[in-house]
């Protein structure tokens, strides 16, 4: 009776054990995973920042305030996200440092177009036909084609193996 006693209390302990480290691992993945798209967002977001620029309504104090506010919001999201990242995974570091520098040329020239158009007075101007950066959707699919490993199996590859696997694939250079 007391070998049951025993192997049953026993069960019991390795059963909270295992249970617990599930949960530890399912919580872990779930911040990597949100942390990880809100640095897919702020891709997308400085892509998208020159566009802000140039549909703005005025020159008006409030207006330029509002624009210079989403500019600062941007850059200390981006340095926020990137030391995140570069703890989380130096690989994945990488590969985010890469895509935001294939970003800077594009993204300055189109600041500066933007910041030197006059403001849009009419719908119509909304169109703006050729303005921007152009399509820069391959910059965020390369950062999303990365983070595929960092869920799963995949995560356990050492950083020397990741990093020899995104440049046969092209994610990194």
């Amino acid at each position: 009776m007391t070998t049951v006693l025993i192997l049953a209390l026993g069960s019991s302990v390795v059963a909270g054990a295992l249970g617990h480290i599930l949960t530890g691992l399912r919580a872990g993945a779930t911040v990597r995973r949100d942390r990880y798209a809100a640095a897919v967002k702020l891709l997308v977001a400085r892509i998208e920042y020159p566009y802000r620029i140039r549909r703005r309504t005025s020159d008006d104090h409030e207006v330029l305030n509002a624009l210079a506010t989403t500019g600062h919001d941007l850059q200390e999201g981006l340095a926020e996200i990137s030391a995140w990242i570069s703890t989380e995974s130096p690989v994945l570091s990488e590969v985010f440092a890469h895509c935001l520098t294939s970003l800077d040329a594009p993204f300055k020239q189109a600041c500066n177009d933007a910041w030197n158009a006059s403001p849009i007075t009419t719908a119509a101007q909304m169109n703006l036909s050729g303005f921007g950066m152009g399509n820069q959707q391959h910059i965020v699919s390369t950062m999303e084609r990365a983070l595929t490993y960092r869920f799963g199996h995949r995560r356990l590859m050492p950083a020397f193996l990741l990093r020899r696997v995104l440049k046969r694939h092209g994610i990194l250079p």
